[in-house]
C-alpha cells in the first residue's frame, strides 16, 4: 500500500508540475510546454535550480566524471565543470580565468592579483599580504640544497628578501650573481657575524669593475679613495678583549698605526719611512703655506694686494756649490757654505733656467709650488713703488728709491744667519734675510751682508745690501750663479 501511494504521489507530481513528450522535458509551475531546443526546460519566476554541492576534495574524487559535469565548489563557493580530463571554473570573461592546463594554472587577467590582500586592494601584478608572525612565500626547489627554487624578476625598484631566527639565506647561480643599485646597499646583522666565503676566487672591493688579483683573499683597488682601518684612541686599543695577531688599528692619540704582536703580548708600532705626501694647508694669505711636496711651510703675507712667501724658498735636493744644476728632472739647490742649515734657515739658491724649471715665460711656475709663480719684474716694481714711491722708474737699474731695502729687510741682526747691522725695519712683514749667493766660481759668497732674489724675467734679479737702504735691480745677472726665490700667489 505505502509503495502504491508513492508511485501514485510521483505520478501526480509529474502531471502537475511538467509535461513530457518526446521533443523534451519542461519542469514548470504553469504546464509549459519545453523550449523546442531544450532537452530539459526548468521554468520558475519564483525559485532556482540546486546544482550538487561539493566539496574541492569530493570534487576531485567524483570517479569517471562526465564531460561538462557541473558541481558547486563549496570550498572555494564557484561552479567548476568538467572538460579535458581537469576541472575548471565556470567564469566571465576570458581575461578573468584561470587556466589549468594540465599541472599549470595561469591567469590572463590584465589587472592586479592578491593574496591575502585582506587590508588593502593589490597594488602590483602580485600582492601577497600575510599577518606579522605568518608565513608569506615559501619556495622549495628539487634538488639536494634546495636548487631550482627561482624567482625571476624583470624591471622594478627594488627586491626585499627577509629571514627571521633560525634559517640561512642562500641564493646561487651557475654564471655568477649581479647585485646592483643606484642607492646605498646596506648589510646588517645585529646578533651575529657576516661572513664572506669564497673556495677558490678572491674578494674584491673596486669602484670600477675588474678582476681581483689571484694571489689575493681580498682586493680592495681604487684610482680615487684609499682604504679606512678602525680608528681608536689608545684607551680604546688597550680595551680590546683577546686581540688576535697581526690585528691592526690606526692610533688616534698617536697619529701611527699598530699591529698587536701575541709573542710579545703587546701592541707595536708600525714604523714609517721617510718619504711622505703633504696636504697645501694654504687657503688665506697670511696662514702658513705647507708645500705639498716636500712638507715645508712658509709664512706668508699679504702687501698691497699681492700674496707673497715671507721667506725663501727652500725645495729640492741640495747638491755641492762647485757643480751645475743639470736638467735632469730632480729639482736641485745650493746652500750657502754647503750646509743644510743655511738652507733650513734662509732658504735655497738656485741658478736661473734650474729656477724656471726650463721654462722661459716670464710669470711662470717654475719651481715653485702648485697655485703660485715666480714674481715677474713688472710685480717686484709693484711692491717696489707700493713701500717706497720715490721708486717710480720700472725701468731704473742698479740701486733705486729711498727706503724700499729699509722696509723689507727684517730687523734681526747678529749670528750667522741675519744682517750684520739692524738697518732693516719690517714694515710690511717681508722679512728679507741674508740669503747670499752661489758666485760663478762655485763658491758661496755674501754671508751676513746680501739678499738676492731672481724674478722669471731673463737675468733680471733684486738685491738688498746689509748697509743700504734702497734696492738693487739688475738686467743682466749671470744666470749660473745661484740667487734667492721669493714665490707669489698666482
Amino acid at each position: 500500500m505505502r509503495l502504491s501511494n508513492l508511485l501514485l504521489s510521483i505520478l501526480l507530481i509529474i502531471v502537475i508540475t511538467g509535461n513530457i513528450s518526446a521533443q523534451g522535458v519542461s519542469i514548470s509551475e504553469d504546464g509549459a510546454d519545453p523550449d523546442g531546443s531544450a532537452m530539459l526546460d526548468i521554468q520558475s519566476s519564483t525559485k532556482g535550480l540546486l546544482i550538487p554541492r561539493v566539496s574541492f576534495v569530493e570534487m576531485y574524487n567524483i570517479s569517471n566524471p562526465a564531460v561538462g559535469l557541473l558541481v558547486f565548489c563549496t570550498s572555494f563557493n564557484k561552479f567548476y565543470f568538467y572538460v579535458g580530463g581537469v576541472w575548471k571554473e565556470v567564469g566571465g570573461e576570458t581575461d578573468d580565468d584561470w587556466t589549468i592546463d594540465g599541472n599549470d594554472m595561469y591567469s590572463n587577467n590584465s589587472g592586479y592579483i592578491g593574496i591575502g590582500t585582506t587590508n588593502v586592494l593589490p597594488t602590483h601584478k602580485l600582492t601577497i599580504e600575510n599577518a606579522i608572525g605568518s608565513n608569506v612565500l615559501r619556495l622549495v626547489g628539487d634538488g639536494t640544497y634546495g636548487e631550482n627554487a627561482k624567482i625571476n624578476f624583470g624591471d622594478g625598484d627594488y627586491v626585499y628578501i627577509h629571514e627571521v631566527y633560525d634559517d640561512i639565506l642562500a641564493i646561487g647561480a651557475n654564471n655568477g650573481i649581479g647585485l646592483y643599485s643606484h642607492q646605498d646597499i646596506s648589510i646588517q646583522s645585529n646578533y651575529s657575524n657576516i661572513n664572506l666565503y669564497t673556495a677558490q676566487g678572491s674578494v674584491a672591493v673596486f669602484d670600477f669593475p675588474t678582476t681581483p688579483e689571484e694571489s689575493a683573499i681580498l682586493d680592495v683597488s681604487s684610482d680615487s679613495k684609499g682604504m679606512l682601518i678602525p680608528r681608536m684612541t689608545t684607551g680604546q686599543i688597550t680595551a680590546i678583549n683577546d686581540p688576535a695577531d697581526g690585528l691592526q688599528v690606526y692610533n688616534t692619540t698617536e697619529g701611527r698605526i699598530y699591529i698587536f704582536v701575541a709573542t710579545d703580548n703587546c701592541w707595536r708600532e708600525v714604523s714609517y719611512g721617510t718619504g711622505a705626501i703633504y696636504f697645501q694647508t694654504f687657503e688665506n694669505c697670511g696662514d702658513d703655506l705647507t708645500d705639498t711636496r716636500d712638507g715645508q711651510t712658509y709664512a706668508t703675507v699679504d702687501i698691497n694686494g699681492q700674496c707673497w712667501m715671507a721667506e725663501n724658498l727652500n725645495y729640492g735636493t741640495m747638491i755641492n756649490t762647485g757643480s751645475y744644476q743639470n736638467n735632469n728632472g730632480i729639482p736641485e739647490k745650493y746652500c750657502l757654505n754647503n750646509s743644510t742649515a743655511f738652507c733650513d734657515e734662509l732658504g735655497g739658491l738656485y741658478q736661473w733656467n734650474e729656477m724656471m724649471n726650463y721654462n722661459s715665460t716670464a710669470g711662470g711656475q717654475g719651481i715653485c709650488p702648485d697655485g703660485w709663480h715666480v714674481p715677474t719684474d713688472a710685480e717686484w716694481y709693484a711692491l717696489e713703488n707700493f713701500v717706497d714711491p720715490s721708486i717710480n722708474n720700472p725701468n731704473a737699474t742698479g740701486w733705486r728709491g729711498n727706503t724700499a731695502g729699509q722696509k723689507l729687510k727684517s730687523s734681526q741682526s747678529g749670528g750667522s744667519y741675519n744682517w750684520a747691522n739692524t738697518m732693516g725695519t719690517d714694515d710690511y712683514g717681508f722679512t728679507a734675510r741674508p740669503s747670499g749667493y752661489r758666485n760663478t766660481s762655485g763658491y758661496s759668497s755674501g754671508t751676513t751682508q746680501l739678499g738676492t732674489f731672481w724674478t722669471s724675467d731673463y737675468a733680471i734679479d733684486r738685491e738688498m745690501y746689509y748697509t743700504y737702504v734702497s734696492v738693487f735691480r739688475s738686467t743682466s745677472a749671470t744666470t749660473t750663479m745661484g740667487l734667492g726665490v721669493r714665490c707669489l700667489k698666482d
